[in-house]
């Protein structure tokens, strides 16, 4: 089985609730979303052809020795998008044999049942603002594991917010879910919105990109 890799990198997890986490991430080329904010447009087409067997040797090689605990070896599938890639959920499979811990971050787009109900689903429920918010399989919602899985909102302004809170309040998803509400790096003051969801009392989990603090918005490979 082969896939088109963009880049394969150790850095920091710089998102969601395991944000701090060294992290080695696996960026599949391809994806059929246009976002407006997209900060990863470089991944569209560029890539190299590698064999599952290869990426799983890279992903060993980048991890390291074995470990145990809350900081043990961990791995994320991303893109572009990439469960809009033939034989993802099957990478994810070889991943976990590696016996660490594996997540993969989703648009929510494409049907999450098929990834293994371990791995972490980081699903990025699209707003109105990012031009795809009808880019989203409500069934998805369905195949969440309570605990595990994160329900994300990237919010470009004001009226993303007040609808990514009623779409929330709608479905009760922060009686299941984490949920996490993320300010457009340089588009959205987060001074603004975690004002905001403490103004409102949400059950929510602000978050900016640590990564992009720590290394700036323009580098890849981070």
């Amino acid at each position: 089985m082969r896939f088109k890799v963009n880049e394969i990198f150790h850095s920091i997890q710089g998102e969601g609730t395991r944000a701090g986490r060294t992290c080695v991430f696996v960026r599949l080329t391809g994806c059929p979303l246009r976002c407006v904010y997209c900060d990863t447009a470089y991944a569209f087409f560029d890539g190299a052809i590698m064999e599952l067997e290869e990426i799983v040797a890279e992903v060993k090689r980048r991890l390291g020795p074995p470990r145990k605990g809350p900081d043990a070896p961990f791995v994320e599938l991303t893109g572009g998008e990439p469960l809009a890639i033939q034989g993802a959920p099957e990478l994810l499979r070889a991943m976990q044999s590696l016996g660490c811990e594996v997540a993969v971050e989703t648009a929510g787009s494409h049907d999450i049942a098929l990834v293994p109900h371990e791995v972490i689903k980081i699903m990025d429920r699209k707003t109105p603002g990012s031009g795809e918010g009808h880019r989203w399989l409500e069934s998805n919602l369905d195949h969440m594991v309570p605990g595990q899985d994160e329900l994300k909102f990237v919010i470009m302004d004001k009226d993303d917010y007040e609808w990514s809170k009623a779409w929330c309040a709608e479905r009760s998803v922060w009686d299941r879910y984490t949920v996490l509400f993320s300010p457009v790096h340089g588009d959205l003051d987060p001074v603004w919105l975690a004002e905001s969801i403490l103004k409102d009392s949400l059950p929510v989990r602000f978050q900016i990109q640590l990564h992009k603090l720590i290394w700036g918005a323009d580098r890849s490979g981070v």
